[in-house]
């Protein structure tokens, strides 16, 4: 099984959730990887260059398969990024990397780079990769008028385009709160957004906490079952 993730704006935490549902499925005995086509902001250590994102999640369990096909040090959308360190984006070398880490892993999460409509390179964008994979897509986002404003906008453009939308998973979604964008978020979402909400993530600061915080929030807070279409013995649940 392969999903999509994407968000629609910096700082939604799609890094934490992505890695933390990789452990989640390498911990149950399901070879597990992720793959990220493109990495802008990725750290020079002279000799090579390493993903944030990828090594955050080798942290969580270091037998999560991790790979990116396009790894850029300039912090940007990844068409500046590649045109500033003349960098050509190739689709068919991002469709080869996903093919080959699909054939040798149970469950293979794709973390875009940006929103669906974040460009590659010219007449290439975010959106054309899960497309020409033709794999499903999940919104990871945090609650707020602008986030529901763009992200109306992306599943608009989603639907119109195609894709197979599993849903969304709201992060960073406080225990109370009387802001009435917070509260109102999830209704109005599934009033004008016609998609099914997967499950709400309390707010981790940054990326500070305990590994077992985050499995448990995980196990606690999403139906992996009903996000990879697979069941899940270990779970004990029906799916």
């Amino acid at each position: 099984m392969s999903i999509f993730f994407t968000g629609i704006n910096q700082g939604s935490g799609k890094t934490i959730i992505v890695s933390g549902i990789a452990a989640v499925m390498q911990s149950l005995g399901y070879r597990t990887g992720i793959y990220k086509p493109v990495q802008t902001g990725a750290i020079d250590k002279g000799n090579y260059l390493v993903s944030p994102d990828l090594d955050f999640a080798a942290k969580l369990d270091y037998n999560i398969t991790t790979h990116a096909t396009y790894l850029l040090t300039s912090n940007c959308t990844p068409a500046a990024a590649a045109e500033i360190e003349r960098v050509v984006i190739n689709i068919d070398d991002i469709i080869n990397d996903y093919n080959i880490l699909a054939k040798n892993t149970d469950v293979l999460l794709v973390e875009g780079t940006g929103g669906l409509l974040t460009p590659l390179k010219e007449n290439l964008f975010n959106i054309h990769i899960p497309l020409l994979l033709k794999i499903p897509v999940i919104f990871i986002v945090t609650p707020s008028n602008d986030t529901l404003n763009t992200l109306l906008n992306e599943l608009n453009t989603a639907n119109k385009s195609g894709l197979d939308i599993i849903g969304i998973i709201i992060n960073k979604f406080p225990l109370q709160s009387k802001n009435s964008e917070i509260t109102t978020f999830i209704s109005v979402l599934e009033k004008y957004g016609n998609v099914k909400i997967l499950g709400t993530i309390r707010y981790f600061k940054d990326k500070i906490f305990k590994t077992d915080e985050l499995f448990t929030e995980i196990l606690n807070s999403i139906n992996l079952q009903e996000i990879l279409k697979m069941k899940i013995p270990k779970l004990n649940l029906d799916y």
